[in-house]
């Protein structure tokens, strides 16, 4: 027998309500967060306590992860996400412009609703973006080679013979989340969300389409971001690059160098010049 749960998500195509958190002063400029895959709005951590000062952050919990549903009979695709995500958003009635902030996966989806609701935005921020293009499209050699890699490594740990022993065994050697293994039952949203949203991507086509400002961080001791794909989001005129001395992770040292830049594009933001004569 059919749940309630299936019934009006599924059949009726219903669109999940996220787990969401605010830090900070309601009163101040808003910022949305969208972690990475895997994760959970608790990966913000290390990042609130330098925003939220001046800002009311906002943490979203995505579908399959921390504490959103994990419907087991969902495919997780980019639609799926995103369906959850603006039904979320729509419920906070931000009343105004807001800053949205993605990590990693979160980015691609932060791309997407930029790409869809412009309007909405104050700025854009992407960290961490783990772009691959198409292989035959990638012109550098050293970044052809290291993105085909990441991808058969995503699709070997999709493979029917993966377990969660040989997955933390892995753990040790590649850079994977192993917050899936304290938490299984987003064993399914990570195996179907790499597949449908990191290896089949459309983070560049959504950042071509933006008239937004976009500003790009990604670590250079980062595994999973190939420097060579990411420049490539700057052929859009509205994106800034930042190359920063990190990881993958969301180090206390990442929020410092995003926050100086949010505080820096405020000052610009809100700055008038003399109307002395």
């Amino acid at each position: 027998m059919i749940s309630f749960d299936e019934f009006w998500h599924r059949k009726l195509s219903r669109p999940y309500e996220l787990h969401v958190e605010r830090h900070g002063d309601p009163a101040n400029p808003t910022i949305v967060m969208i972690h990475g895959i895997a994760a959970s709005g608790e990966d913000w951590g290390k990042f609130i306590p330098l925003l939220e000062t001046d800002y009311c952050c906002i943490t979203i919990d995505l579908l399959g992860f921390g504490k959103s549903p994990k419907p087991q009979w969902c495919d997780y695709t980019m639609t799926d996400h995103t369906r959850s995500l603006y039904h979320t958003m729509n419920k906070l009635r931000l009343g105004g412009k807001f800053t949205l902030v993605g990590h990693s996966l979160g980015s691609f989806l932060a791309a997407r609703y930029a790409s869809e609701h412009e309007p909405n935005l104050e700025r854009l921020y992407l960290l961490s973006p783990p772009v691959y293009p198409p292989l035959s499209s990638i012109e550098k050699r050293t970044a052809r080679r290291m993105t085909g890699l990441l991808l058969k490594l995503y699709k070997f740990l999709r493979g029917e013979k993966m377990t969660p022993e040989t997955f933390r065994r892995l753990s040790y050697l590649a850079p994977l989340p192993r917050s899936i293994l304290k938490n299984p039952d987003t064993w399914l949203p990570f195996m179907r969300t790499l597949k449908e949203c990191i290896e089949h991507q459309t983070i560049l086509g959504d950042v071509r389409r933006l008239g937004i400002a976009t500003e790009v961080f990604y670590g250079t001791l980062d595994q999973v971001v190939v420097s060579a794909n990411v420049e490539r989001l700057a052929k859009n005129k509205r994106v800034t690059l930042h190359s920063i001395l990190a990881t993958h992770d969301l180090s206390t040292r990442y929020g410092r160098a995003v926050s100086k830049q949010l505080q820096q594009s405020t000052d610009a933001h809100t700055w008038q010049p003399s109307q002395e004569a």
